[in-house]
């Protein structure tokens, strides 16, 4: 079963499904949000329990963006009135599965287990945020050469002025930088490792880049914004490299390609700058419940 309600930017009203609405400034948009699949595993105990939703977003500025960054939630109660927003739901990011499918973004929703009796999520109250990237709008960067410049900060000004920092490892340049550092941080009364590599050399990272291999590249990305949306891999003409099996653990991520990539291989960033963001309001009202 899905509930579909109206969905409209920053006011919310009580208004009638597939309501028309329009942006300050723009044309008049018709986007709607939709509940699909509701899982949920209630239990007497908190380990594991909790209630998941598929939100569906259509419409006008849906079809036009690319994914969504994140869903705030505002409020969440069942019908027994018991509150299911949790600690972390008011600041849900999904960077990296929200994108278009099927002509809609999809994106899944973690709320606290409901009511053991509860038959109905009584109110989903929230907002959405959809990315929308493009050159102009500082939503798409392009580093030019990435592989050749192992181990060293990339140089962007859109990436410093949010604190995102990102760095192109392999075995060999990561073991050379942390014997360059240890041996700095050995002549240096602070004791302190550089900004960058003395967070990245204070966890496990360094058993995750032993392995080298031709066909996978190793980024860092230190993202306390968690601004960066996706990476994409390019030839020197644009053209997106075959990938296979990608992992990521906290800061660092795996990517492997088809094949070994080419020495001029390029960095496409998706950064979520204010202008490349547009904020919705949306309500869901008596969502059934499994």
């Amino acid at each position: 079963m899905r509930t579909i309600c109206s969905l409209y930017i920053w006011t919310v009203l009580a208004v009638a499904a597939c309501a028309t609405l329009v942006a300050a400034g723009g044309p008049t948009q018709t986007i709607n949000v939709s509940v699909g699949d509701v899982s949920d595993n209630r239990s007497t105990g908190s380990f594991g329990s909790e209630c998941k939703l598929e939100l569906k977003f259509t419409g006008d500025a849906a079809s036009d963006a690319a994914a969504i960054r994140q869903v705030r939630v505002k409020k969440a109660i069942d019908d027994l009135g018991r509150d299911l927003s949790r600690s972390d739901s008011h600041e849900s990011f999904h960077s990296f599965n929200s994108g278009q499918r099927n002509g809609a973004l999809k994106t899944e929703l973690r709320l606290r287990n409901p009511s053991r009796n509860a038959s109905t999520i009584k109110l989903l109250d929230g907002e959405v945020e959809f990315f929308s990237p493009t050159i102009a709008n500082g939503g798409v960067l392009t580093i030019k050469d990435i592989l050749k410049h192992p181990a060293e900060p990339l140089q962007n000004d859109a990436l410093k002025k949010y604190g995102v920092e990102v760095l192109y490892l392999t075995k060999e340049s990561y073991e050379a930088k942390k014997k360059q550092l240890q041996e700095q941080q050995k002549s240096e009364t602070d004791g302190k490792l550089g900004e960058v590599f003395g967070d990245l050399f204070k966890g496990a990272f360094g058993g995750m880049i032993s392995s080298d291999s031709k066909n996978s590249v190793k980024l860092y990305v230190k993202d306390p914004e968690k601004r960066v949306i996706d990476v994409e891999f390019q030839d020197a003409g644009g053209i997106a490299l075959k990938t296979g099996n990608s992992w990521s653990m906290g800061e660092l991520r795996q990517i492997e390609f088809k094949s070994a990539p080419p020495p001029d291989t390029q960095l496409l960033i998706h950064l979520a700058t204010p202008d490349a963001l547009r904020t919705f309001a949306f309500k869901v009202d008596n969502v059934p419940l499994p």
